[in-house]
């Protein structure tokens, strides 16, 4: 984050601190209920969303060098990347051409993948480069029959991939006016230390709402990670879709004593950014936590999710990954213990008839955002062109 916007923020959230406010939106929102639970919109989420528009599968250090390849299968689909030896990234679908088998697990460094099914190999770029028997397959040259690709980019240190083959997407479209915000990190220089997957009883959405407010943390999170910030208190800023809510830890006070030229916002603050519609991610302090977000099967009721948290050097001394490692079984015992099963129980009372809708005040403005984000990118999708 650039220096004049963490000025400007730090004195946005002092403002809130001294006067008791947050940042508000306009009117409480209604939001149905039925857009949790209705196997007909997931349906339609699952295209809209999932489908057909670039996906974030993770930062760069997924593919830390050439050769390197790294697996993915949260939205339903197979998906492989790689990084060949001039370090451009390819996408495609992890499906052999002869009868469908994964040819690639997990990640690593390779050559080339073979197929565990029969051995058909492919390189780095796609192409076919042998198969056993290969005079029994003659009427089906191999230049036409190397894996089927994918849109993907590679853009300030952020993967990006389009699960569905042959779509015509836009990354700036997608980004929009977030993506000088996010350049500014310098993503592409941080290493990934571990990832988590976790899958719930409970909509996706649901889970992305679980970030969007800190109303809840003095009474969810009172024994936890409150202690640490001021609850209620939080800047909110969007781009399209795209938004960023930041909120104060205690420490922020310490600003005042200090010469706004001298300021280092990013060290009294948790800054969370929506990558419209699924990944999140969360600046702490100085590692970056990235949340996947994901319905899981086609049952509106269950979600996956796997959390990426990735450092600004590589933990290579015993001392530096029990440190990350105890960061990262906090965030995972916060969520796990505090936010899930709350969430969890939501879900479940969507389904006693209660009510038709909850309802997210004046001092949820993200919440509202994200609702209004999908309904209009549902609707947009839906239009007759």
């Amino acid at each position: 984050m650039l220096h004049s916007e963490q000025v400007a923020l730090g004195n946005r959230l002092l403002k809130y601190i001294e006067t008791k406010t947050t940042a508000l939106g306009n009117a409480i929102y209604a939001q149905p209920i039925s857009e949790y639970v209705c196997e007909h919109i997931a349906e339609i989420e699952q295209q809209v969303f999932f489908r057909n528009q670039l996906l974030c599968l993770g930062l760069s250090a997924r593919l830390p060098r050439p050769g390197s390849f790294v697996t993915d299968s949260l939205s339903g689909i197979p998906i492989l990347l790689t990084r060949d030896a001039k370090n451009k990234v390819h996408g495609f679908l992890n499906v052999c051409r002869h009868r469908g088998a994964q040819i690639a697990r997990d990640c690593g460094t390779v050559k080339s993948f073979v197929c565990p099914y029969h051995a058909w190999r492919y390189d780095l770029l796609g192409k076919l480069i042998s198969r056993p028997q290969d005079t029994a397959f003659g009427e089906m040259p191999r230049e036409n029959h190397g894996l089927t690709p994918l849109t993907v980019v590679e853009r300030d240190g952020m993967l990006w991939v389009c699960p569905s083959p042959g779509q015509s997407t836009d990354i700036n479209k997608k980004l929009g006016g977030i993506s000088n915000e996010l350049a500014s990190y310098n993503l592409a220089s941080f290493h990934h230390f571990d990832s988590c997957t976790m899958r719930r009883r409970m909509n996706w959405k649901l889970i992305v709402d679980t970030f969007l407010e800190s109303y809840h943390f003095g009474v969810l999170h009172k024994d936890t990670i409150w202690p640490i910030f001021y609850d209620n208190i939080s800047t909110f800023d969007a781009w399209g879709s795209n938004f960023r809510l930041v909120s104060a830890r205690r420490t922020i006070d310490g600003l005042k004593s200090i010469n706004e030229s001298e300021w280092n916002v990013l060290e009294h603050i948790v800054g969370i950014y929506v990558l419209f519609p699924n990944t999140v991610l969360v600046w702490q302090l100085d590692h970056v936590e990235l949340w996947h977000i994901y319905p899981y099967t086609d049952d509106p009721n269950l979600s996956i999710v796997r959390l990426d948290l990735y450092t600004p050097q590589p933990a290579v001394a015993e001392k530096m990954k029990k440190h990350w490692k105890k960061n990262l079984d906090l965030v995972v015992k916060v969520v796990e213990e505090e936010d899930f099963p709350v969430g969890e129980s939501i879900q479940m009372g969507f389904h006693s008839r209660a009510q038709n809708h909850i309802t997210f005040g004046t001092n949820e403005p993200a919440l509202t955002h994200f609702h209004r984000s999908i309904t209009h990118a549902i609707q947009t999708a839906q239009k007759p062109t």
